[in-house]
């Protein structure tokens, strides 16, 4: 009379369900190529805030980057309703013509001492 619960094929057994486990799981995961795809164009750039630093007067710096989405496309965006700054002057130095990819600490705006809780507004539209 043979068993068949013996350890051998317990062991079959589970290893038999982890692999259609297994095979059932990477049928339903996506193609890693559709999660990293890329685009050479038509993507839109997003603003960040980097950080701030002060400045030996008790002013400060706030340092700013962008990710531009797209790898060759070099848009460039004028100073103006969709490259602004606000409150306040809508020109703080910020760039017009955007690399590709992440860049970061790209320039800084100064504020004064008594900024405190404030915001400070990047508007970038692409």
């Amino acid at each position: 009379m043979m068993r068949s619960n013996s350890p051998h094929s317990l062991s079959i057994s589970a290893l038999s369900l982890i692999l259609i486990a297994s095979a059932s799981l990477i049928a339903q995961t996506p193609s890693r190529a559709k999660a990293q795809e890329t685009y050479s164009k038509g993507q839109n750039i997003s603003p960040s805030y980097e950080g701030w630093e002060q400045n030996p007067d008790g002013s400060f710096n706030f340092l700013f980057g962008y990710m531009n989405r797209n790898w060759l496309e070099e848009p460039d965006i004028p100073v103006g309703v969709d490259n602004s700054f606000s409150p306040g002057s809508e020109d703080r130095g910020q760039p017009t013509h955007f690399l590709p990819r992440r860049n970061r600490f790209v320039f800084k705006v100064r504020v004064p001492a008594d900024w405190g809780g404030k915001e400070l507004v990047w508007t970038l539209t692409t």
